[in-house]
């Protein structure tokens, strides 16, 4: 608990408890307490966005934290435009609100490529070569709705051989750097084949900002849902870009109390250290999808499961797992298959779990199942 003297005044480094700390990440991320539908944007923004790799992960880490369904994820996505799906934060692709996105490509901007020389090796083109390459890319698509392959054909005709063999062999790799500088998102897709469109065009306004700034006002939200947390932290959650994080922190200078988490140095901002000394409310037990956003904060996820279990929650190839929290921290993972109108809930502790703890988790596999519009819920612990 965090005390002051009888003046008021906070002592230089303020002392918390893991338990404070994850009883304030899990108010801020809704997980204590779902918000209602008509917030649905704002969560989204409030957990600095979603990654998106998986669309039907991205769709469930909303509704375990806002009252709707996956249908009300998608129709905020495609029909009413509150959300936008792009290529953001690690150069993973992630949902954010729509009109936070020119906040985001504008924090982009204060980063270079990385590994440029790499980039023009492959390429085999001059640094503003590759730049005009970039730019052909969102030009193709002014007042367009366009797939890869019309993309591909767009940018590459008139080109040497050369540079349509790169717009094909690294295609993916290509359209990032083009989504960072807000000249690219994705619009609806056309049968199976995902399409792209400009940002402003699809989403209807747009406004330019100062790219320091906006580093700076991402790294406040960061900290808002994440912290306290490290410059290490925020730079692993940003992107690894050289001197993101203490760009980031020298901005927010002023703002910034440190703290120390059972010996563990870190920051927050000053005006939620009020907020952090709460005492838990909501349920403690929680079921997150894969990749979810309460796991994928910072540098180092010892504080959230014992170093023996790293594997099963960080899998090979970047793979974040499902998990159960108990209490803010990983109790278990879980996955599930729907057969027949009934989610199927494997659940795999990693140590023994409380007898309170099995209803808690049927609960949530039912709000789950909610979402999903399934009837049925089976719940096997393995």
């Amino acid at each position: 608990m965090i005390s002051v003297d009888l003046k008021g005044t906070v002592p230089a480094v303020v002392e918390v408890s893991w338990p404070e700390v994850h009883a304030f990440r899990l108010r801020r991320h809704h997980l204590a307490r779902r918000a209602p539908k008509k917030d649905l944007a704002g969560v989204v923004g409030e957990i600095g966005g979603v990654q998106a790799q998986l669309m039907s992960a991205a769709e469930l880490q909303i509704c375990v934290r806002v009252d709707c369904t996956v249908e009300d994820v998608r129709n905020a996505l495609w029909t009413n435009k509150s959300l936008v799906k792009t290529w953001l934060m690690r150069g993973t692709l992630h949902l954010v609100p729509s009109r936070d996105l020119p906040i985001y490509t504008a924090a982009m901007r204060t980063l270079r490529i990385r590994n440029i020389n790499a980039w023009l090796k492959f390429t085999q083109l001059t640094e503003p070569e590759l730049n005009e390459l970039f730019g052909a890319i969102g030009d193709a698509l002014d007042g367009r709705t366009m797939t890869r392959e019309e993309l591909i054909a767009a940018v590459g005709r008139g080109r040497s051989e050369q540079v349509r063999n790169v717009l094909k062999s690294g295609w993916g790799s290509m359209l990032k750097p083009v989504a960072r500088n807000g000249l690219l998102c994705f619009g609806p897709s056309r049968g199976q084949s995902v399409t792209f469109v400009r940002p402003e065009q699809w989403l209807g306004s747009w406004h330019e900002l100062d790219p320091e700034k906006a580093l700076v006002e991402i790294a406040r939200r960061y900290l808002r849902a994440y912290g306290p947390a490290t410059k290490d932290d925020f730079a692993r959650w940003w992107g690894a870009w050289p001197g993101v994080g203490k760009a980031a922190w020298a901005g927010l200078a002023d703002e910034l109390v440190p703290v120390s988490i059972e010996g563990r140095r870190a920051e927050m901002l000053a005006g939620d250290l009020r907020p952090i000394s709460k005492v838990a409310d909501g349920p403690s037990v929680h079921l997150l999808p894969a990749f979810d956003p309460y796991l994928m904060g910072y540098a180092n996820r010892d504080h959230l499961f014992e170093a023996a279990y790293r594997a099963r929650v960080s899998r090979t190839a970047g793979w974040i797992s499902a998990v159960v929290l108990i209490g803010g921290r990983v109790a278990a993972t879980w996955s599930h298959t729907v057969t027949k109108q009934t989610l199927r809930i494997a659940v795999e502790p990693l140590g023994p779990l409380s007898p309170t703890a099995r209803p808690e988790i049927r609960a949530r596999a039912e709000e789950l199942a909610a979402t999903l519009g399934l009837a049925k819920v089976e719940v096997a612990v393995v």
